[in-house]
């Protein structure tokens, strides 16, 4: 199992741009962009939408284990 360190890692990983994910968001590039860098001010809800999106656990991403 992959461990991401953040939204951003797992959005490129599927080869999304920000635009790509925002619009299957149903928001523009600049909200997501702010959600994207500073995931803690999302919701559950909106961060469960991400996640969803993504194809990826919320533990995944929110709560990764840093592997070095």
């Amino acid at each position: 199992m992959t461990n991401f360190q953040s939204i951003k890692d797992a959005r490129i990983e599927l080869g999304l741009t920000q635009d790509d994910l925002a619009d299957q968001l149903g928001i523009t590039r600049q909200t997501y962009a702010k959600m994207e860098s500073d995931p803690g001010n999302l919701t559950i809800n909106e961060a469960r939408t991400i996640c969803a999106v993504l194809g990826k656990r919320c533990e995944d991403i929110f709560f990764a284990t840093i592997v070095k």
